[in-house]
């Protein structure tokens, strides 16, 4: 991740949660779904953990995120916060049993080595869950036009994703 997007996520932690709140019927919709491929159980972390919203309420008690300011808010909410990326993730081989990706592949440079990582702390039979936004979605060009982190924004589509999944044995 580069450093002007980390600057950007950390001047705007207080706005991006605050966006959650201002559109509680989008997050529900997305809380339930995660909801569906979370296990209730085992040694979870959310990598790209932001304020924790959906770590804290999905039984997920490990995070990582490279903004300060956001993991201030994760603590807040009870997540054991971590400073630190995704490419280069500072826990042992094996050592969790979900890792939870909500809306941050789509600003991850190198993808095939996050996900390589992701893979990399699953134990064996973990789980991977991602949440993302289709690039070619109404949501996907909408938040493109509008947002402006837009010069860093760069999501696969699903067969896209797939791929690099596969591909890395996922």
């Amino acid at each position: 991740m580069d450093k002007p997007l980390v600057e950007h996520f950390q001047k705007t932690a207080a706005s991006y949660d605050a966006w959650y709140d201002a559109h509680p019927a989008l997050y529900r919709t997305e809380l339930a779904a995660l909801r569906k491929a979370v296990p209730g159980r085992g040694r979870a972390l959310e990598i790209g953990v932001g304020t924790g919203r959906f770590a804290s309420l999905l039984s997920v008690r490990y995070g990582l995120d490279p903004s300060p300011g956001m993991l201030g808010q994760a603590r807040r909410r009870g997540i054991r916060a971590v400073l630190g990326y995704g490419e280069a993730l500072p826990f042992h081989d094996r050592s969790f049993d979900l890792v939870l990706i909500v809306f941050v592949i789509e600003f991850v440079e190198d993808l095939e080595g996050f996900l390589a990582e992701a893979a990399r702390v699953l134990r064996d039979r973990g789980r991977l869950v991602i949440g993302f936004m289709d690039r070619d979605s109404v949501w996907g060009r909408y938040f493109h036009s509008t947002s402006k982190a837009r010069a860093h924004f760069h999501p696969p589509s699903p067969p896209d994703l797939i791929a690099v999944l596969e591909r890395g044995g996922l």
